[in-house]
């Protein structure tokens, strides 16, 4: 069987959560036997092909007005054609026609799509070939792909974002398998009346190896260390969770780890100067996880699903996460978590506070090995089948119509 998966970005480039997760399942596909190529955009002049962990991958270059995944701010008009393009554009067309026939793929695997406009739907169209899509964000309902604005969600679609994903609505419903991460993104997604009649499935991220370290023993180290890991941004929560800090008592330590625009960097650490709380900036996962017991995920926006999270059960780390979109189905794995209302820092505070003071259960409790409940060998199973039943179901289909001629 061979198989393509498309998605806006791979490994090296711009590493993310879709990206890891996207290369996971390139692994663990190629594990399984299957033939596995990927396609991706980048921001140079020229299709770029090479291999990547021995896996084919083709890099379109991006035909709009500029590169998107770079942070850069731009303006209103800008923004407003950049999107229009992507809306209803066809543009990238031709570039994926020619992967796809270059591959040959059996079945196209689609998941963020962003870039590509609808040329992924349209060229499965027209070559005949199964689509399968995994959700992992919000962008077919969002053109944000997030529905957050700067400091609130979004509790219902604007115009605008209705607008400019109309035809991706229509193209879904010929998509023949459609899986999400968790099962409050593929509802968002269902209640708006995208999939019409597309079988579903739920099929979750992987956190990947992982080692529990050991923690010290608080007669060495007495101070409960609380560790924040992702992008330092509003729809995060990290203000909350400084916000919560202050409201401690006791023992306790701060680590923030990773990026965020500077100037709201800047501010938040003026804003709150406890020397207890740390800035690590970019880390590597290992190294954070190792030198925290509870790790805190206070999104305020419906995150679709909580890589850290499930990371860090994986690290034997206890949790304490918003009950908000996908981030309850994550903690499932965690042995040691509470959940809290996303915004409450009255009730992240008192969570937090519970840690404070019961720092043998929160730093050792979560620390037993159990198996999590998606590895990356469970998933790559688990999109086989589906690769197969949307196989059978396309050939039955085809045998069913020319028997009617």
């Amino acid at each position: 069987m061979k198989v393509l998966l498309v998605n806006s970005l791979y490994p090296p480039q711009d590493i993310g959560g879709a990206e890891r997760s996207v290369a996971q399942l390139a692994r663990g596909l190629v594990e399984a036997g299957t033939d596995v190529s990927v396609l991706a955009l980048h921001e140079g002049e020229a299709v770029v092909r090479e291999l990547v962990d021995g896996i084919r991958v083709r890099r379109l270059p991006l035909r709009n007005l500029y590169w998107p995944f770079d942070g850069a701010k731009r303006g209103t008009v800008r923004r407003a054609i950049w999107h229009g393009v992507e809306a209803v554009g066809g543009l990238m067309d031709g570039a994926v026609a020619e992967a796809v026939e270059w591959e040959g793929p059996d079945v196209i695997h689609a998941h963020l799509m962003t870039g590509f406009s609808q040329s992924v739907f349209r060229i499965a169209r027209r070559k005949g070939l199964p689509l399968v899509q995994t959700l992992r964000d919000y962008s077919m309902l969002c053109a944000r792909a997030s529905m957050f604005r700067p400091s609130a969600r979004c509790e219902r679609r604007c115009g605008s974002c209705v607008l400019l994903t109309w035809g991706k609505r229509s193209a879904s419903a010929a998509v023949d398998h459609v899986a999400a991460i968790t099962t409050p993104l593929l509802k968002a997604h269902l209640d708006r009346d995208y999939f019409s009649g597309v079988p579903s499935s739920i099929i979750g991220n992987a956190a990947g190896a992982a080692r529990v370290a050991p923690r010290p023993p608080l007669a060495d180290d007495p101070a409960m260390t609380f560790g924040f890991l992702g992008r330092i941004e509003p729809a995060k929560g990290v203000e909350v969770l400084l916000s919560a800090t202050t409201r401690l008592k006791g023992n306790w330590r701060l680590r923030i780890g990773g990026r965020g625009d500077a100037a709201y960097v800047d501010r938040l650490r003026r804003s709150f100067p406890d020397p207890r709380i740390a800035w690590l900036g970019q880390v590597e996962a290992p190294d954070f996880y190792r030198d925290v017991d509870v790790v805190v995920a206070p999104a305020i926006w419906a995150e679709p699903f909580g890589r850290v999270v499930v990371e860090a059960a994986a690290h034997g780390r206890a949790v304490i996460a918003s009950r908000i979109g996908g981030l309850p189905e994550a903690t499932a794995d965690a042995r040691q978590s509470v959940l809290v209302e996303p915004g409450d820092v009255a009730a992240l505070a008192q969570a937090m506070q519970r840690a404070i003071q019961a720092p043998a259960e929160w730093r050792f409790g979560a620390m037993t090995p159990h198996a999590p409940t998606w590895s990356e060998a469970a998933i790559a199973s688990a999109y086989m089948n589906i690769y197969r039943d949307v196989l059978a179901a396309r050939a039955s289909r085809i045998s069913a119509e020319r028997a009617q001629r």
